[in-house]
């Protein structure tokens, strides 16, 4: 407490009088502020909680054999992955073209109609409630598979343009934006809070030691083809300590973006998401309120 102003307008110093009258209306006051002590004389507590992302991507005998028996898989199966770019439908145009801000690789043209398939998303949105809440880190786990989800994450012999083969990739993006207020779904006008780009994958790799493990027999399609987590190097990018506030009332999105090309570029390809297995978590902090 940097002073007793802060408790009571009754002042005792030299010089003045103490009189029962005085002592009563400070020993009131604080009282009073004991009741009822102000936030900002409180040390604010926070909660930590998790919103986290998993995704088993198809493997590759699962998805032949929808495409097989029911035409619905193949290639175009990327769901819950969104393209980028929204295109036209009809031939209108899309109000809410772009989904996100800022992803564009260095060696992509620039965005119009027809370049919906040069990156996709695999995105979450979270509505905060009338608390406001601190996002504290971001984490994402990439992981690889001896036969399926296979993954080098370097350029290979088919690369993009000033790329090296052997080199390691560097265009995965990780973002977090807030939705506009007022137009939520028009994202032109969100605010990027966080964004993790142009970083080398050499620099998120983690060797896993060679698990065997054992696949049900009762799955149909079978994933007998999958077999240990030895066979590469997985990523696993941490950012952590990030503290960054977001106001009450506010939507928020977590976002992993990654290239799809038509192309076929190593190590990515036109089905990027079938060559790891995702895990993204958001870790944010929660005001704890008094009773």
């Amino acid at each position: 407490m940097s002073s007793i102003r802060r408790i009571t307008g009754q002042q005792f110093s030299d010089g003045t009088t103490i009189d029962g009258d005085r002592l009563e209306k400070a020993l009131q006051d604080l009282e009073d502020y004991i009741n009822d002590v102000p936030d900002g004389d409180l040390k604010t507590r926070w909660l930590q909680s998790q919103a986290v992302l998993k995704y088993l991507p198809f493997t590759a005998e699962a998805d032949a054999n929808l495409a097989t028996n029911t035409g619905i898989a193949g290639n175009s199966n990327f769901a819950p992955y969104l393209p980028v770019y929204n295109g036209t439908v009809g031939g209108s145009k899309i109000t809410n073209a772009y989904r996100f801000k800022g992803n564009k690789l260095s060696w992509q043209d620039a965005y119009n109609s027809t370049a919906f398939a040069t990156q996709v998303a695999w995105t979450a949105s979270l509505a905060v409630g009338d608390e406001p809440i601190v996002i504290d880190a971001i984490d994402l786990s990439m992981a690889v598979y001896a036969s399926e989800y296979t993954n080098a994450f370097e350029y290979s012999s088919s690369v993009p343009p000033n790329k090296t083969p052997g080199a390691p990739i560097d265009d995965i993006h990780l973002q977090v934006s807030m939705d506009n207020p007022f137009i939520p779904s028009l994202q032109i006008l969100n605010s990027v809070l966080y964004h993790k780009y142009n970083f080398s994958a050499l620099n998120a790799e983690v060797t896993a030691p060679g698990l065997a493990f054992a696949i049900g027999t009762d799955i149909n399609p079978t994933l007998a083809s999958v077999s240990g987590t030895s066979g590469g190097n997985s990523l696993f990018i941490q950012e952590h300590n990030l503290n960054i506030p977001v106001p009450p009332g506010s939507r928020i999105r977590f976002s992993l973006i990654i290239p799809s090309d038509s192309s076929g570029y190593d190590p990515w390809g036109l089905t990027p998401w079938r060559t790891f297995v995702p895990t993204m978590t958001l870790t944010f902090l929660e005001r704890l309120e008094r009773d």
